[in-house]
């Protein structure tokens, strides 16, 4: 399957071909999709609003080795009357997507190809910052993936975890003690 077969097609042509970001934040009651330009975009099927130079976003890096890098997303210049509902919504963000897409547009700002998504996060804690007295800035941190990859997915395997949630189950209650034990096997 090829990749950017109009992207590639058109900066052959000697073409300008431009790039942005676009973001889509997979809150509990609402997906949000913004990119880096000014006014609404329709990319990917989707509507983006445009946020301009009120936004940021930290370097991505890839995850190498046990190291999970985090990516921040700001937004500045945000109206007083916002920073309230971005407090009191923060409990609709823990653990909820977030995924940046690249997007290439022709010079007219047309998009060409689908939005390729290069990044897919968990949103992990909304802030709100003073840049000065009147102006605010709203930061969202995001993990990778593999952040709590070593964190069994529903608990540990252990006796106390397992009756943590089934209280009569007594299936692990012997698994200390069958660690690096050696059985043979088949058993005559």
């Amino acid at each position: 399957m090829a990749f950017f077969v109009n992207t590639v097609a058109a900066y052959v042509s000697g073409q300008i071909v431009q790039a942005a970001l676009l973001v889509a934040f997979e809150f509990a009651d609402q997906t949000v999709r913004v990119w880096s330009g000014l006014g609404d975009l329709a990319a990917g099927g989707e509507t983006w609003s445009g946020i301009g130079e009120l936004g940021s976003i930290s370097n991505i890096e890839s995850a190498i080795g046990d190291v999970a890098p985090q990516v921040t997303f700001s937004l500045s210049g945000v109206d007083p009357s916002l920073i309230a509902e971005a407090l009191a919504n923060s409990g609709n963000v823990k653990g909820r997507n977030v995924t940046v897409y690249l997007q290439f547009f022709d010079s007219a700002m047309q998009p060409l190809d689908c939005p390729y998504a290069i990044y897919l996060g968990l949103m992990d804690v909304m802030k709100v910052k003073a840049d000065s007295p009147t102006q605010r800035i709203v930061e969202l941190t995001s993990e990778t993936l593999f952040t709590r990859r070593g964190v069994a997915p529903w608990g540990y395997l252990s006796s106390s975890s397992q009756r943590g949630l089934y209280p009569s189950d007594a299936g692990l209650d012997y698994m200390s003690a069958m660690q690096n034990v050696t059985t043979g096997w088949p058993w005559l």
